[in-house]
């Protein structure tokens, strides 16, 4: 066994020299360039720099990588795993390729997925690996994890779909099943409407009408299409219209027009349910309820709002602050800041010197008038709450308005 060590900028990268065709991380891989091999194991063989960098950068976790005698070591480095360097000879017997492939990762596999998301692609015998990965990536761009297959033999990691789907098949979940009926069934059983793809398709997938429930889209064979047994079972058989002439498109296009037209229906059929269910949704109700509550209260002594009384309070305490870093704190940009702003000036509650805005004595005099009433009504809000708990929601708020701060300033 011999090993060299490379010196790349302070860090070593320690590279083992392997010789013989038998050794057992080259008869591993070499193992890996079988499919039966990689569904059994859940392995995947990466072949290429770019292929090893799709799968690191997607989160597998990469057992070994296999470089030849003239690849740079410190091309892979920051990757946690052994590199070995071997002769040109043995790569093209790993890969199984009469061309030279300069790397080799074995990579393991991603976790099989427990509950499905709402929207799931079922592939009815796809057959095609560069068909396979265009669907993948397509479904990807719209937010599509899980994938079924109807067959056990389906294998996402062809080095041909890793390269179509441009390495977003690291990235998906495949559950298989060894016929389609038994596919069908358990999307059925949970819960899923199904919708089969044909170009004689009685309706226009435009014009359906989707239940309340989990899509499950099925595309099938290049030149069958999708089998007899899902198409009786199917909720909807749609078809996409085309001019007279084009009887069928290609299936990763067809897949990829039929998910597009599939997902805004989906958005749009749960629409309501989806609103009710927003955090973002809950979040502008409660702060516009805090506002009323606290204006309520405010406005029977005084012209001013909770916002300006936290404000005036914010102002005693930093001394001074500027327009940025009132901003910031306070959400309020441009002209929205000016208006804010208006009624102090005029109040002379609060002075500018410079570019810094300071509290006035009036306004600390008011201050100390509202104060109480804000702090009152800020009490029973929060009543029933313990002090851990208050203490969270005041780290969850600053979350969230910080990752607000930078949406608005994005925006302004």
């Amino acid at each position: 066994m011999t090993k060299q060590y490379k010196f790349i900028l302070e860090v070593i990268i320690v590279v083992e020299i392997i010789k013989k065709l038998k050794h057992q991380v080259v008869q591993e891989a070499r193992e890996l360039s079988k499919s039966k091999n990689r569904i059994a194991e859940n392995k995947i063989q990466l072949r290429g720099l770019e292929q090893i960098k799709w799968a690191w950068d997607a989160g597998l976790k990469i057992n070994s990588i296999i470089i030849s005698d003239n690849e740079d070591p410190a091309d892979y480095r920051g990757i946690p795993c052994p590199i070995y360097q071997t002769s040109k000879g043995i790569l093209k017997k790993i890969t199984g390729t009469n061309y030279l492939i300069e790397s080799v990762g074995i990579a393991e596999g991603p976790p099989i997925k427990g509950e499905l998301d709402e929207f799931v692609l079922l592939l009815d015998n796809v057959k095609d690996h560069g068909n396979i990965g265009t669907i993948i990536r397509s479904g990807m761009a719209y937010g599509i994890k899980d994938y079924l297959t109807t067959s056990n033999d389906l294998d996402p990691y062809m080095p041909k779909t890793i390269d179509a789907s441009r390495g977003t098949n690291f990235k998906v979940f495949f559950r298989r099943h060894s016929h389609p009926q038994e596919a069908v069934s358990y999307l059925k059983e949970k819960g899923y409407q199904i919708i089969a793809t044909s170009p004689h398709g009685k309706s226009l997938q435009s014009t359906i009408k989707l239940d309340k429930k989990p899509v499950a889209l099925v595309v099938g064979n290049e030149t069958s299409g999708v089998s007899d047994e899902v198409l009786k079972a199917a909720d909807h058989i749609v078809q996409i219209p085309m001019y007279t002439g084009v009887e069928s498109l290609n299936v990763g296009v067809a897949t990829g027009i039929s998910i597009y037209e599939l997902r805004l229906k989906e958005v749009l059929t749960m629409l309501a349910d989806k609103i009710m269910a927003s955090l973002g949704r809950e979040i502008n109700v409660t702060s516009q309820l805090i506002r009323k509550a606290f204006n309520i209260k405010l406005k029977e002594i005084s012209e001013y709002t909770g916002d300006h009384v936290i404000f005036l309070m914010v102002l005693k305490r930093e001394f001074q602050m500027n327009e940025e870093q009132i901003e910031k704190q306070f959400g309020y940009f441009r002209n929205s800041l000016k208006i804010f702003l208006k009624p102090l000036f005029e109040n002379n509650l609060i002075k500018k010197e410079r570019d810094e805005i300071e509290i006035t004595k009036t306004g600390e005099e008011l201050l100390a008038k509202l104060w109480p009433i804000h702090e009152k009504t800020e009490n029973i809000l929060l009543q029933e709450f313990t002090e851990k708990e208050k203490k969270e929601l005041r780290r969850y708020l600053g979350k969230i308005q910080q990752n607000c701060i930078k949406v608005m300033r994005y925006k302004a």
